[in-house]
């Protein structure tokens, strides 16, 4: 009967350096090496405010939106998005993504009038908010979709590309303010997209004294994050001011 033949170092009563296992583990080395290897090559993920500006800014004033109004309707035809973007970004107060995602449908009915309100479903699952348009912002959007020859589904802002399939991004919509503010003879680096977003918050808050209602319109759950959003401070000690007024 003939035994297997062994390697050398099996037969002389040391582990041999080659098992079966090993092709498995080789197997598994190459494969951990070949998913580094693709880590390193994968393209990072990009952040989505890179190059932009990030942090509280300046809204503008009533004289400010006017002027900057006038500039955009001094430009006629060509003007005639600017206008509307502009308007809308002011009278809504969304967030730029929010804005952006509008289609024709969400601000004229059937008919081709145009909605005194219009209610928004807004990004990250939160609920919708309801936002007036003024006659300012009605007329300009109606001239726009006019002019554009947008159809109900498409975007009342798209971006570049093959017919306008993408709504505008918020870098755009960030460089469009700035040249905005550039022609009003503004300082740039004062206004940002959230400009946009807090002007009609500040003006209503500063002409009623109701940030409950600011944070309504603004689309906040809690009064708090209307507060800070806004840069609202107070010294007072809350604890102080309730001695103060003790019944």
């Amino acid at each position: 009967m003939m035994l297997p033949t062994l390697p050398n170092d099996a037969r002389d009563g040391e582990s041999p350096h080659w098992t079966a296992s090993m092709p498995r583990a080789m197997g598994r080395n190459q494969t951990s090496e070949r998913k580094a290897m693709a880590k390193k090559r994968a393209p990072k993920p990009r952040v989505w405010n890179k190059g932009l500006e990030v942090g509280k800014r300046d809204g503008f004033t009533p004289d400010q939106v006017k002027r900057i109004r006038s500039l955009l309707a001094d430009r006629g035809v060509p003007g005639l998005r600017d206008l509307a973007l502009f308007s809308t970004a002011i009278d809504t107060m969304l967030h730029g993504q929010d804005l952006l995602a509008l289609v024709v449908g969400d601000v004229q009915r059937r008919n081709g009038s145009m909605r005194p309100v219009i209610e928004v479903a807004r990004a990250r699952g939160m609920p919708p908010v309801r936002c007036a348009l003024s006659n300012a912002s009605a007329k300009a959007l109606e001239k726009w979709i006019t002019a554009s020859g947008k159809k109900r589904t498409d975007y009342l802002f798209s971006g570049r590309g093959v017919e306008g399939r993408h709504p505008m991004g918020q870098r755009q919509l960030n460089r469009l303010l700035k040249l905005w503010v550039v022609e009003a003879g503004l300082d740039p680096s004062d206004y940002s997209v959230e400009s946009l977003r807090r002007t009609k918050a500040l003006h209503i808050l500063k002409g009623t004294g109701d940030l409950q209602t600011v944070r309504a319109l603004l689309g906040h759950a809690r009064i708090e994050s209307t507060a800070r959003y806004l840069g609202l401070k107070t010294k007072a000690d809350p604890i102080e001011v309730c001695r103060a007024f003790d019944i």
